[in-house]
């Protein structure tokens, strides 16, 4: 199996980096340092003339890039891209580039007709479209490769990030108070319930072998609508439970409990008002006896 390229690169913030930083790097490149002699292609034209040239060049290239990473995007949604994909992807936007400034000159520049060789340039604007792209390209990777480690270290606490009470930890349940403030961070796996406490909420959670919780300054509401795609379910006006640690619902003459997976947690009550939404969850997730 080929191996394939990491989802981070086609974040939307990624692919919007590289629009623009590619678009800097290339107005700045070809208007400052005047690459491969392109001062002298077209005779009698003034810096004027040069900065727009350059200017409508680097626009060509966002349109063709941004159209590419849009569909590379959608595309990468539903299936994974290998490097190998990926390479050929590239060379098709070089391609694609490269054929716009081989026949805009003879369409637009009529006196540039008569020494339009187009094999000759075309294999000239695929050489310097190639020199140019890869530098901006090449770096925007290592950058985000380098974040990509930097979240990794955070993840596992191999290192703190600046705004962590800000941002949270990925991959993990990032609780906040009522005032934006990171209070506490927890595997998805370790949560099996949140209880109302008048203004506060208390988080109960698995941590080494044993049962704790937390108390936190949150509305019941904010937590519920927050985390309702994270596999917490509202079951009581008094309780958030997480999917992955319910064993079963129970069917009593008191109506339906939740049974989670410890015998040191006792079953939590579902109310009329959500016992129909929590049986059609917990279809597929749970017994119900």
């Amino acid at each position: 199996m080929q191996p394939t390229v990491p989802k981070y690169i086609n974040k939307k913030q990624n692919v919007v980096r590289l629009c623009l930083w590619t678009a800097l790097y290339a107005e700045l490149f070809i208007t400052i340092y005047q690459p491969f002699n392109s001062r002298t292609w077209i005779s009698g034209v003034t810096e004027l003339q040069y900065f727009s040239f350059a200017t409508l060049a680097v626009l060509v290239a966002m349109l063709v890039i941004a159209l590419s990473r849009t569909i590379m995007y959608q595309y990468n949604k539903k299936h994974e891209l290998t490097y190998i994909e990926y390479s050929i992807w590239v060379a098709i936007e070089i391609l694609a580039m490269s054929s716009i400034y081989t026949v805009f000159p003879y369409i637009f520049i009529p006196s540039h007709r008569e020494e339009f060789h187009f094999l000759s340039m075309f294999g000239d604007a695929v050489t310097y479209t190639t020199f140019i792209l890869l530098i901006p390209y090449a770096i925007l990777m290592m950058a985000f490769i380098l974040q990509e480690q930097n979240r990794i270290l955070v993840r596992h606490g191999l290192q703190d990030a600046p705004d962590r009470d800000k941002i949270g930890v990925e991959g993990m349940l990032n609780f906040y108070d009522d005032k934006g403030e990171l209070k506490l961070s927890i595997r998805p796996e370790s949560l099996y319930y949140i209880e109302s406490a008048d203004n506060y909420v208390k988080i109960h959670y698995l941590n080494s072998g044993k049962i704790q919780h937390f108390m936190l300054r949150r509305k019941m509401r904010d937590i519920e609508e927050q985390y309702k795609n994270k596999g917490l379910v509202r079951c009581h006006r008094s309780y958030i439970v997480s999917l992955g640690r319910v064993m079963m619902l129970k069917r009593s003459e008191d109506g339906l409990a939740v049974d989670f997976d410890r015998q040191d947690i006792q079953p939590i009550p579902v109310s009329r008002t959500y016992s129909q939404h929590l049986i059609e969850v917990f279809s597929k997730e749970a017994k119900i006896i």
